[in-house]
């Protein structure tokens, strides 16, 4: 029973190396796709997403599954201490990774000129050719990452990835610099380029790890007394692709969404007449800064539900029901105690943030497309910590299956606001709003069916809803009087922020919508308590 309990104890500290590393690598990816926009442009930006858009599918069908796949067939093997065996099917997996890797890299740079006409992006053929060496290097480095998780330590690939998300900001913002002065294509290429140097970074530190602990997993081999025959290459080969397929088709179904806005996106506005640079440019302001700047505050919310799944699973295991019960609701709380403040801090002051982060260029298109869409942080919010609950509950098709038809949904409504309509970007903005609306609803019904959970809608929606709107209200005001005394929309908006943010806190704690142990989850949490306890707020 102690054995047990270290063990799942374990897995949690594990699962949450691993997300606290996501979510560093996540927040250095926000910060310097800013200065990315700004050297590369709208124009530029198109070219680099939606060959990274590209890059992103490839990726998923060749290796995205095999860390989760390899860790979970080599960690059933240590469990029954066939050592030999394990390290056989890293070697398999190893083989494997390189010839898919290589098949992928090798289509997407020999039919770049294809895949470009094909999304209606020419100008993003030297981008997906700068790309396509980084999918080899991936598809190694993952067969790595899966080895040491399935050896059950994640601390090798949390740091691989944020050594590998380090050197891609700066060599992205280097070279972009550097190519640039050859045109705003070969710019965006000189942005891709960084993504492969930085994988190849990640890859170097895990060989090196590998390196050093290879004596110690030797020696564990000459102590395998368990006799099992020894499969061919093939046959491991078939169990690492029959773990990874299941894996491989709930990846591929959570990111079509950004794909099929992509693809329609571009090709409706073609469809409607207008010039490739200008279609370019328009899915640049799409890509770089309306979904750019909602990204931050889905990505805490993706951080919180991947620590969740390793402790429900716990829970289930041990058919503690109303402790699962309780885990949903505080978990899906306080990820709407972060996001619908977020949403309102975005719709009112999304033009001082979008003109302090990227200037005054089509400012007023941006601000219409922050302010419609940052509901879309809620929806998207809920939506990734219910999957990670579902994850946790075992219910791992279900949320694949809403996504699908939320994205079948999507497709209508994309064909009627771009192609019929000629919506523009107010109609992708429209058709995320109704997928991430349908899909967040969608699992979390789910979930109330399955466990019986029902939340206390007033305190956590309702209160966080009048306390964000009030924020978001006083916010807009703070930052026109500091705006007039100061003449800095910087120091404004930032001000306005700080402000905005305290005060949410501060009201949402008199009106009873988060309690002290809520309070004590949150990063400074204790800190925050005890302020909040010295000013008699609780």
């Amino acid at each position: 029973m102690v054995s047990t309990k270290k063990a799942s104890n374990h897995m949690v500290v594990q699962g949450g190396i691993l997300a606290s590393a996501s979510l560093i690598v996540r927040l250095i990816g926000f910060f310097y796709r800013i200065p990315l926009v700004n050297i590369l442009g709208e124009e530029g930006m198109g070219y680099y997403s939606s060959s990274f858009e590209i890059y992103s599918f490839m990726l998923i069908i060749s290796s995205y599954a095999l860390p989760a796949a390899l860790s979970k067939i080599i960690s059933k093997k240590i469990t029954l201490r066939k050592y030999k065996e394990a390290h056989q099917i890293f070697k398999a997996g190893l083989l494997l990774g390189a010839f898919v890797g290589l098949i992928t890299s090798s289509i997407m740079y020999f039919q770049a000129q294809n895949l470009a006409s094909l999304i209606g992006s020419p100008g993003s053929v030297h981008a997906m050719k700068a790309l396509a060496p980084a999918l080899l290097i991936f598809s190694i480095l993952a067969v790595f990452r899966g080895y040491f998780q399935g050896m059950n330590t994640m601390v090798p690939t949390a740091i691989s990835q944020i050594i590998e998300q380090v050197f891609n900001a700066i060599f992205s913002l280097v070279m972009a610099y550097a190519l640039l002065s050859q045109g705003v294509a070969f710019g965006a290429a000189g942005g891709t380029l960084g993504t492969g140097i930085g994988t190849l970074f990640g890859l170097l530190f895990l060989l090196f790890v590998y390196r050093m602990a290879r004596p110690y997993f030797g020696k564990r081999m000459t102590h395998d007394t368990v006799s099992s025959e020894e499969e061919g290459l093939f046959d491991y080969w078939q169990i690492i692709v029959m773990t990874s397929v299941p894996m491989l088709i709930g990846s591929t179904a959570y990111n079509l969404s950004g794909l099929v806005d992509m693809v329609l996106f571009q090709r409706g506005l073609l469809f409607q007449g207008y010039e490739p640079n200008f279609v370019a440019g328009q899915y640049g302001i799409l890509a770089s800064k309306y979904k750019l700047i909602l990204t931050l505050p889905i990505s805490i919310a993706s951080a919180l539900a991947a620590a969740s799944i390793p402790g429900i699973t716990s829970l289930m295991v041990k058919k503690e029901y109303k402790a699962v019960q309780h885990r949903g609701k505080q978990a899906i709380k306080m990820v709407l105690l972060v996001s619908i403040p977020s949403a309102f801090g975005l719709g009112f002051l999304a033009q001082p943030i979008l003109l302090m982060l990227f200037g005054a260029k089509n400012i007023e298109i941006a601000t219409l497309l922050m302010r419609l869409g940052a509901m879309t942080v809620i929806f998207y919010s809920v939506s990734a910590i219910c999957i990670g609950i579902l994850q946790g509950l075992g219910m791992i098709k279900v949320p694949v299956h809403h996504s699908l038809v939320a994205l079948c949904v999507k497709v209508v409504f994309m064909f009627i606001f771009i192609y019929l309509f000629d919506f523009g970007l107010v109609g992708a903005v429209l058709s995320n709003i109704i997928f991430s609306g349908l899909v967040a609803t969608m699992n979390y019904l789910s979930i109330e069916k399955k466990i019986h959970m029902h939340m206390d809608y007033k305190i956590s929606v309702m209160y966080p809803l009048i306390a964000g709107l009030m924020m978001g209200v006083l916010a807009m005001l703070t930052h026109m009087m500091v705006m007039a005394i100061s003449h800095s929309n910087v120091i404004a908006t930032l001000t306005a922020i700080m402000v905005g943010g305290l005060f949410y806190v501060i009201l949402l704690i008199k009106m009873g919508g988060i309690t002290e142990v809520e309070l004590l989850m949150f990063p400074k949490g204790s800190k925050l308590v005890a302020l909040a306890k010295r000013l008699r707020m609780m």
